[in-house]
């Protein structure tokens, strides 16, 4: 399936670049913590709602391409569903591009099948991307955050440094020896930090990746509607 969305590249000291990414194959990361306390929180929070870790950690699971949008607003199954904040690789015109995105997860189906639950939902990045080279040498002092909106009202979701999951070279590493090459169209996303309060289902989420070494941040936003009107659910 062709899945092509457009996107800005912003370079250090550089018009921005629009380009036309064509999406071929996607990756989801998971169970990412980079220290056992980190990782130990995020098993909990799952474990919270039923469910168990995978057999082998970290974990990385594939998605169809067809579901990697920038929308800002995503129709969900149900309201059993939450997103969380991940940063992005994207491979493109043989450069690493990095982004920020929300993995969308349906939490119900979650606990009968991760796979099957992340494929269940859309895969939301923002529009603007930065070149890996320019952040590749301070990585780990990136930043994730993540609000969430229930209500009307806005509260922090999820707030941490990318040093607190798996760097990008440790997935570079590891896709280059499962897929035998990283083709351009291949998209990564990280696996999430901890949140702030448990797993919440919202309204809406907005999330940034920060840049404080070069002063500058990615960020995007999207709005969930649960659909209505079906005689059949699951």
């Amino acid at each position: 399936m062709r899945v092509e969305l457009e996107l800005t590249v912003k370079r250090l000291n550089r018009e921005p670049e629009k380009i036309v990414f064509s999406a071929k194959r996607m990756f989801n990361a998971g169970w990412v913590g980079s220290d056992r306390k980190a990782l130990q929180h995020h098993i909990d929070e799952l474990a919270e709602v039923g469910v168990a870790a995978p057999k082998n950690i970290p974990t990385l699971l594939a998605l169809g391409n067809h579901l990697l949008t920038h929308s800002r607003h995503i129709q969900v199954h149900g309201p059993q569903t939450s997103g969380e904040v991940e940063w992005v690789l994207l491979w493109h015109h043989g450069e690493i591009l990095v982004t920020v995105g929300s993995d969308h997860t349906d939490r119900k189906l979650e606990s009968v099948s991760v796979a099957k639950s992340k494929n269940m939902c859309l895969n939301v990045i923002a529009r603007d991307l930065w070149p890996y080279e320019e952040v590749k040498d301070h990585f780990d002092q990136l930043q994730l955050r993540c609000t969430v909106t229930r209500s009307g009202k806005v509260s922090l979701y999820q707030e941490d440094r990318c040093g607190a999951i798996l760097p990008p070279e440790y997935w570079i590493e590891d896709l280059y020896k499962r897929l035998g090459g990283l083709e351009d169209g291949l998209v990564l996303f990280s696996g999430t930090i901890g949140t702030v309060e448990g797993l919440v289902a919202g309204d809406g989420y907005d999330f940034q990746l920060h840049d404080p070494v070069l002063n500058r941040t990615l960020g995007h936003g999207y709005t969930c509607e649960v659909m209505a009107g079906a005689i059949e659910t699951f």
